[in-house]
C-alpha cells in the first residue's frame, strides 16, 4: 500500500481550503468525480448507520438552486459540480434499514448498542435523531473534501442556503432527504487561502 510522507500530507492539508471562486470553464471529469463521491460513500459512521445521500447537480440543475444560496451565488454558479449532502428521514433509522449492512455476527454484537443509542441517548426523539444523522454526514464531507484535494480538485463546504427551498427544488424529481450542507467542487480561480488556526499547544494536549 502506498503511503504519504508527513511532509507530503501536510502539504495537502494546507492546500485544502474553502474556495470561494471557481473557474467556470474547467469541468470535472466523470472518473475523478466518481472517486471523490466514492470517498464520501466509504466514510466511517457510528454503528455503520451511513445515513447520508449525495445528490450531484451540474449545469441547469445546479443553477436551479442559485436563488436559495444567499451570498454564495457566484460560488455555486462557477463551480463544476454541486453536491447536496442529505441525511435520511429519522423514521428510516430502524432495524430493517441497519440489517442491510450487518452480517449476522455483527448484528448480534451491535444490535443492543443501537437500541440503547436510539432509546436512551436519543430518546427516540426526532430532533435528536436527525442531529445525530447530520453529524455523521460531516464525517463523509470531511473525507470527500480531503479526497478531492488529493485528486487536485478544490472545494467549499456551504452552510449558507435555504434548506426547505433546496428540498422543494429536488422534490420535483424525487423525495429528497433532509439537507445537511452543500459541497462545491471545481478548479480554484483564486489563490489558496493561508490557514489561520490555533497554535498546536492550544489545540492539542498530550497526557502521559
Amino acid at each position: 500500500m502506498q503511503t504519504l510522507s508527513p511532509m507530503a500530507l501536510n502539504s495537502f492539508l494546507h492546500r485544502r481550503f474553502a474556495c470561494k471562486k471557481f473557474d467556470p470553464n474547467t469541468p470535472l471529469s466523470k472518473e475523478v468525480l466518481e472517486q471523490i463521491l466514492e470517498a464520501a460513500r466509504l466514510a466511517p459512521s457510528s454503528y455503520n448507520t451511513q445515513p447520508w445521500e449525495f445528490v450531484v447537480l451540474q449545469g441547469a440543475m445546479k443553477d436551479k438552486l442559485l436563488p436559495y444560496v444567499y451570498f454564495n451565488t457566484e460560488l455555486v454558479k462557477s463551480c463544476a459540480v454541486l453536491v447536496v449532502v442529505g441525511y435520511m428521514h429519522f423514521s428510516e433509522l430502524n432495524a430493517a434499514y441497519l440489517s442491510r449492512f450487518y452480517t449476522k455476527e455483527y448484528h448480534e454484537r451491535v444490535s443492543k448498542g443501537v437500541e440503547v443509542l436510539l432509546k436512551e441517548r436519543l430518546k427516540n426523539d426526532q430532533t435528536l435523531i436527525e442531529a445525530y444523522m447530520k453529524e455523521q454526514c460531516y464525517i463523509a464531507v470531511g473525507q470527500m473534501t480531503l479526497a478531492a484535494t488529493l485528486m487536485g480538485v478544490d472545494s467549499c463546504i456551504i452552510g449558507g442556503f435555504e434548506a426547505q427551498k433546496v428540498q422543494s427544488v429536488l422534490n420535483a424529481y424525487f423525495n429528497p432527504p433532509n439537507i445537511a450542507c452543500l459541497v462545491a467542487l471545481g478548479k480554484a480561480a483564486m489563490p489558496t487561502t493561508i490557514k489561520a488556526r490555533k497554535e498546536k499547544g492550544s489545540a492539542i494536549k498530550y497526557l502521559l
